[in-house]
């Protein structure tokens, strides 16, 4: 089900993304033409996050992804998708039970779309053990409250987005039917969480939120062990310093970076993010799905992952060196 209520966050995008286009300035441009240098012709999903305003890309994405749910798919031995054009849910198997990655939009959207998805794939939906938010926006919480009730699952977010979805506004908790999730789980940066077979490693990577949260994900293909980089955050904020909502542009640039070496340090092979058609997850989906006996296309290399960091990062450069009042991704 389609939800009526815009996720934190993306109303302002969606109003922004019919103004003019803003005049960029010649260093902003120059740091733009630099990531699409690195971008080449494999890596071009994330460019839009370089144009002053790019949020027309994530309407777009939002307005018509939302309502086109793919097909439940099965990307490592243990790892899967579920979810829709524009956001969803990773699903980590262990030995002892199932890790997800964001919990979608609504409650709805968890119980007639994300449970039937993990029966669909063999997944027994009373499995799951731990939901980790990457941030506290409604499109990223919208179904954890329920699978807190409904399966006793951990729900997991950092200190500064625990605070950030408690302060969500009651009356858009109340038009959009959202109850919110009790504190389970505070994560703190580096912290591993550990499920039978399985250790994941939590990073608190401000920016997009004030306490955003990234991934080392170990998967397995056909037996081998690979690790990938799952980034918790797409759009960038308005502000250049940190807000009550936003971490802010120098946040969001230090977290790319450091994000990046701890991704090289871990030898990470392919890159994640529950907005799937930010970082080209989506197309990878259909080319897993439409040739299963290829090469696995989320298996790009290091090289590849440390290309994704730089793109985002000399694109959140651009974005710091353009009139602030230019930067219309997140209410201020």
């Amino acid at each position: 089900m389609y939800r009526s209520i815009i996720p934190i966050g993306l109303s302002l995008l969606a109003a922004a993304a019919g103004a003019q286009p803003a005049h960029d300035t010649p260093a902003a441009l120059a740091e733009a033409a630099k990531a699409r240098a690195i971008a080449g012709d494999d890596l071009k999903d994330p460019l839009f996050l370089c144009e002053p305003h790019g949020g027309g890309v994530v309407r777009q994405a939002l307005e018509t992804g939302s309502k086109q749910w793919l097909e439940p798919a099965r990307l490592f031995d243990n790892l899967y998708y579920v979810g829709n054009g524009f956001v969803g849910v990773f699903v980590r198997k262990t030995s002892e039970g199932l890790v997800l990655f964001d919990a979608s939009q609504s409650e709805a959207e968890a119980r007639d779309h994300i449970v039937p998805g993990l029966q669909k794939l063999g997944l027994d939906p009373a499995t799951i053990r731990y939901v980790i938010v990457t941030h506290g926006h409604y499109d990223h919480f919208g179904g954890a409250a329920w699978l807190q009730r409904t399966y006793g699952a951990r729900i997991a977010l950092s200190s500064a987005d625990w605070q950030l979805l408690e302060k969500t506004p009651a009356d858009a908790i109340e038009r959009s039917g959202t109850k919110l999730p009790r504190r389970d789980i505070v994560i703190t940066d580096g912290q591993q969480l550990i499920l039978g077979d399985t250790k994941i490693t939590l990073y608190v990577t401000p920016g997009h939120t004030p306490g955003a949260v990234s991934a080392i994900v170990p998967v397995l293909a056909k037996g081998k062990l690979y690790n990938l980089s799952l980034l918790g955050s797409t759009a960038f904020p308005a502000s250049i310093e940190p807000t009550e909502k936003v971490g802010g542009l120098k946040a969001y640039d230090a977290s790319v970076l450091r994000f990046a070496k701890i991704s090289r340090a871990a030898s990470a092979q392919g890159i994640l993010n529950t907005h799937v058609f930010a970082d080209g997850t989506h197309g990878r989906i259909e080319a897993l799905t439409a040739t299963p006996d290829q090469p696995n296309p989320f298996l790009k290399g290091s090289r590849f992952v440390g290309r994704y960091y730089q793109i985002l990062h000399h694109c959140l450069l651009a974005a710091q060196l353009r009139p602030q009042a230019d930067n219309v991704w997140l209410p201020k």
